[in-house]
């Protein structure tokens, strides 16, 4: 079974380092290209996305019962970014922070037999916000070099 100590530590881990990043990048930033084609807005918003998409899930789990379903991840994310290239950098540098914090805010409000449930259920990854952040951020930090 996942440790939920290990799990709020790694999350606030992440969220320092999006702090952080954001906190020192200029204007020019937003737009420069990784990998995938999206730029660092793009990638941004996506990960501002996920983390609201899952305080969303969780919340309504919280409130009512109802344990988060397997999404088309694709289907998501290629209009998410089309949507995202409107998003001015400082809207997307502010909301991915805040999203972050919202999401570890959540995870933090889950009770220990709630997160067993959820990790149990196969759906550790909704509460390890943390490692949807490692799978982008080294990505963004390699484009700021």
């Amino acid at each position: 079974m996942a440790d939920r100590h290990m799990i709020l530590q790694d999350n606030a881990r992440e969220l320092e380092r999006i702090k952080a990043l954001v906190g020192g990048m200029k204007e020019g930033d937003y737009a420069k290209l990784l990998p995938n084609g999206w730029t660092i807005t793009q990638a941004l918003a996506h990960l501002a996305f996920w983390d609201l998409s899952q305080v969303a899930r969780l919340e309504r789990y919280i409130q009512k019962g109802v344990k988060p379903v397997s999404l088309d991840f694709e289907a998501i994310n290629e209009p998410l970014a089309k949507v995202a290239e409107g998003l001015p950098p400082a809207a997307a540098a502010e909301l991915v922070v805040d999203a972050a914090e919202a999401a570890d805010r959540v995870v933090e409000m889950l009770t220990q037999a709630q997160f067993d449930e959820l990790v149990g259920s196969g759906l550790e990854r909704n509460l390890h916000r943390a490692q949807h952040r490692r799978a982008h951020l080294p990505k963004i930090e390699e484009a700021l070099k």
